[in-house]
């Protein structure tokens, strides 16, 4: 429970520590929540589970100079599920919880507003995790972890009141970081790394419909690799084109009763041969921190 209060609590934090004077800043958080529990003499088969899940998104921008535009976004989201299972005496109890969702993603840019038709960029990302339970014999916190740094040139194409699409182009370089992995042939842990680089295009679109109850934020990221750090020990897999595209959804239905759908599309050869897919629908409640 220490656990569930803690990573609640680093939500709110984390989400309001980009909040300082002269800042344009947003940040909105969500909290949903669903239970079904039954008895020990239910006649059924069905069994009861808690599931819950929190996000939140923050951003924060701020013309440091006339030249210079910083622009912040943090994402942060975990989820649990608590799910019933039947005894050799066929007894209910309750398992312990599994992980469904689980991201911190945080990205900066400094971009140098020249008012030309595109603007020279710089950027930084780290993505990676609360917990980490794929290794049984060691749970390890914000493991792994993944860092990209890109330069290139940046354009806006929409900029108003209700829309926005910003697009840019450029190098990145990609380095993932895995802490105490373990060795199954020589059963000693150490800290792995592998790095990459190559072309990165990334296009962010927001919309708001009026009367503002309903959102649309897009985000696709596209990964060509040019270099490898292992590439001698793996196959052409690291050679094809990686790509993200993230989509959420967001309807205000009642003051802070919101509804929220989150799909994402995922492909990397080097991890899965297909295109992954992950979709969350949640009914809960949202509030502003800032």
């Amino acid at each position: 429970m220490k656990m569930h209060v803690t990573i609640i609590c680093i939500f709110v934090l984390l989400s309001a520590a980009l909040s300082a004077e002269n800042w344009k800043y947003q940040s909105n958080f969500n909290l949903s929540l669903t239970q079904n529990a039954y008895s020990n003499n239910w006649a059924g088969t069905e069994l009861g589970s808690i599931s819950w899940a929190s996000t939140s998104n923050t951003t924060a921008d701020k013309q440091i100079s006339d030249l210079i535009l910083s622009k912040n976004t943090l994402k942060l989201a975990f989820g649990q599920t608590h799910s019933q299972k039947l005894d050799a005496m066929g007894k209910r109890y309750w398992d312990k919880p599994e992980k469904t969702t689980d991201k911190i993603d945080f990205e900066t840019i400094f971009r140098f507003t020249l008012h030309a038709y595109v603007d020279p960029f710089i950027s930084g990302r780290m993505e990676s995790q609360f917990v980490d339970f794929s290794d049984p014999a060691k749970t390890r916190m914000l493991n792994p972890s993944q860092f990209t740094e890109a330069a290139g040139m940046a354009r806006t194409i929409i900029t108003n009141e209700d829309h926005t699409l910003n697009t840019r182009l450029g190098a990145a370089v990609r380095q993932r970081v895995d802490r105490d992995k373990l060795n199954t042939v020589t059963m000693e842990r150490k800290t792995t790394t592998e790095s990459d680089a190559g072309i990165e295009f990334v296009a962010v679109y927001n919309q708001i419909y009026k009367p503002k109850e309903l959102t649309f934020n897009s985000r696709l990221q596209i990964f060509q690799a040019l270099y490898n750090s292992k590439s001698k020990d793996l196959n052409n897999d690291w050679k094809t084109t990686d790509f993200t595209w993230e989509n959420t959804f967001g309807m205000k239905i009642y003051k802070v009763i919101t509804l929220n759908l989150y799909l994402e599309m995922l492909y990397n050869k080097e991890q899965e041969k297909a295109v992954q897919f992950k979709e969350t629908l949640g009914l809960g409640i949202a509030f502003q921190l800032l």
